[in-house]
């Protein structure tokens, strides 16, 4: 964070040569190849968010991407995780996604029809196994049975764990919220067309998932942030905010 902003409690902090080349080679996006077996053209924001979610995730950094409905966020998770796997990524490990029940069949149709390369199992509905995820890449599964089975699914190690509709967590207190964020893995996406729809304080619980630890407590974000923000309109805090942010979050429309 003092690297983004470069700014620390207040003071203007200046980073050396090395110290910039570093952050260069960390946050800059590099051109990335489209998978071979994408069966689809992406136009020119949505490569740029591929490229984004790719380079975060190769360096271990979750995403949130934010892109108004329509405008292909699953087109680009797919389009990642097919990359994914093309890197060979999910031979030892696969990747979780978690959906809304009435999203379930989109996504299992866009998976064929843009990635038929990929093999994804969907884990819901009576009678439901995990048995078959030895021969996939991906489980898809929803938010009920994610939440009343977080244990089964604790005891797997998922690569990557994706959610769509992400303000199914924009409340930190919930169970279901408490349950997502017990399930882990090695790097996160949330999917959002509103990360914030009331209170700064949903965007912490989001980003608390997808880079848990970043943005501290809720209680110290509330005082650093969304207080100063939302009540005091303090733009230099609402400005560091956004420096604070804007390596892990994508919009089509910048915050």
């Amino acid at each position: 964070q003092i690297a983004l902003t470069e700014e620390y409690d207040g003071a203007k902090i200046e980073l050396g040569k090395q110290a910039k080349k570093t952050m260069r080679s960390l946050l800059d996006c590099e051109a990335t190849k489209v998978p071979k077996g994408l069966k689809a053209k992406l136009r020119p924001y949505q490569l740029r968010g591929y490229e984004w979610m790719y380079k975060n995730a190769r360096i271990g950094f979750g995403s949130v991407i934010a892109d108004d409905m329509g405008l292909g966020k699953t087109l680009q998770v797919i389009t990642t995780l097919l990359k994914l796997k093309e890197d060979g990524q999910f031979k030892k490990q696969k990747a979780l996604v978690i959906v809304p029940t009435t999203l379930l069949t989109n996504w299992d149709k866009e998976i064929r029809k843009f990635a038929p390369d990929l093999n994804a199992h969907i884990y819901h509905g009576p009678g439901r196994k995990l048995a078959p995820l030895k021969a996939a890449d991906i489980l898809l599964t929803t938010y009920g049975v994610a939440r009343t089975e977080t244990a089964k699914l604790q005891k797997q190690k998922w690569i990557l764990l994706a959610i769509d509709e992400a303000q199914n967590i924009k409340n930190p207190a919930t169970a279901q919220t408490k349950a997502i964020k017990k399930i882990k893995a090695s790097v996160k996406i949330a999917m959002s067309g509103t990360p914030v729809e009331n209170r700064l304080s949903e965007y912490w619980s989001i980003f608390d998932f997808t880079n848990k630890g970043y943005l501290g407590s809720l209680s110290k974000f509330k005082k650093d942030f969304a207080k100063p923000i939302e009540v005091d309109r303090d733009q230099n805090q609402l400005d560091l905010f956004k420096k604070n942010n804007r390596t892990f979050y994508h919009a089509s429309v910048k915050i």
